[in-house]
């Protein structure tokens, strides 16, 4: 004799369950808006009227709280008044190598400034500063066999050049001139390589 089946559990009625859900959302919505709702307004006490409220301009609301625009202080005790606006931001620093990204620049700069200071007042070179060799990118718009000519002369082998691009171990002492050179546009350090890519 067969086995009976068993029964099939019944339908979910996910419909439903999501209409309750949107609802309880709904409902949880409304709760904290009611909960943050406009701030309690006076009520008048024997006969005495309310502030009239001013009237909005047809170009929009005022920019200045009511206070500063009706001549009070907002600042209140201090005396101080509150600033109007924003100030500008601070402006960006005046890069010595602007062809130079950001973080190698900076490190460049800092070289550049050890080697001046182990030169000393009398010129001649009172300590030794370490020239590290850095792997870098350089982006050109145009000369790039003119550039790795350049590199060469000056005792670095590019390690792959294309036309507008060169890889290259450059020491930092070199960046600066390197980066003055017709066509270039950018040297920066290469970005990591993610492991499985």
């Amino acid at each position: 004799m067969p086995l009976p089946m068993p029964p099939t559990p019944p339908a979910r009625p996910w419909p439903q369950i999501r209409l309750l859900t949107a609802l309880a959302l709904l409902l949880a919505a409304t709760a904290l808006m009611l909960a943050c709702g406009p701030v309690d307004q006076p009520i008048p006490v024997d006969g005495e009227a309310l502030p009239a409220a001013r009237p909005v301009p047809a170009d929009g609301p005022d920019p200045l709280p009511p206070a500063q625009q009706e001549g009070g202080d907002s600042a209140g005790e201090s005396g101080a008044a509150a600033p109007t606006e924003m100030p500008p931001p601070p402006p960006l620093p005046t890069l010595t190598y602007p062809n130079i990204r950001y973080g190698l620049h900076f490190e460049v700069v800092e070289f550049e400034e050890a080697q001046k200071a182990a030169r000393g007042p009398s010129g001649q070179r009172d300590a030794a500063v370490e020239d590290s060799v850095v792997y870098v990118e350089i982006f050109l718009s145009a000369n790039t066999a003119e550039v790795a000519d350049w590199m060469r002369s000056k005792g670095v082998s590019p390690l792959y050049a294309a036309d507008g691009y060169i890889d290259a171990e450059v020491p930092l002492s070199l960046l600066g001139e390197l980066s003055q050179q017709d066509g270039v546009r950018g040297i920066s350090r290469p970005a990591p390589v993610k492991p499985g890519s």
